[in-house]
């Protein structure tokens, strides 16, 4: 119940127009907190990073990391058992974009249209946690930055969810992750 009170309590303060917070984020960076959690929880995953580069905007911090951390909790609890996910943090055409990426089943048409609806769960007869806000969560959050968040099936199966973002602000500098945290989880 907590849970579900904090998540729409967010999304009563996500729904308030207001300027997101202009700090320098790494998308890279939380892309590789995201991808530890997913392995510490998921052992049995094979949970991939291809974030070759620093990804900076200019954002709210807590509110990325819990769009990009949102993307991939979904992928762990929406695929089967040992399934794979790849996610990404890249710079494409001017642009930072976070991807996640499943090996499970796809999406049929009405989870595709509704994926992002506060409330709307794929499986209704579904037990377990969550209330069908998480990716709710990611679509506003992505709108406070002036961005989007998407979601198509993947060529080969599997769904791949992407949060798209502007690079906006100032120049930052921001050093490189380690090649440690690079490398395949």
């Amino acid at each position: 119940m907590k849970v579900l009170v904090e998540d729409l309590l967010l999304l009563a303060r996500l729904d308030q127009p207001r300027a997101a917070e202009q700090s320098p984020v790494d998308l890279a960076v939380l892309a590789a907190d995201a991808c530890s959690d997913a392995v510490a929880t998921a052992p049995d995953r094979r949970v991939t990073l291809d974030a070759p580069e620093p990804v900076v905007v200019a954002g709210d911090q807590a509110h990325l990391r819990q769009a990009i951390a949102n993307l991939v909790t979904n992928a762990v609890h929406h695929t089967p058992a040992g399934t794979a996910i790849e996610v990404s943090a890249r710079l494409v055409d001017g642009r930072a974009v976070v991807a996640v990426r499943d090996h499970g089943g796809g999406l049929d048409t009405e989870a595709l249209a509704h994926a992002f609806d506060r409330f709307w769960r794929a499986d209704r007869a579904r037990v377990g946690t969550g209330a069908g806000l998480g990716l709710a969560i990611v679509a506003s959050i992505a709108h406070e930055h002036g961005g989007t968040a998407s979601v198509a099936n993947a060529p080969g199966g599997g769904a791949r969810f992407t949060l798209d973002l502007p690079l906006t602000g100032g120049d930052w500098s921001v050093p490189a992750l380690s090649e440690r945290v690079l490398r395949p989880l």
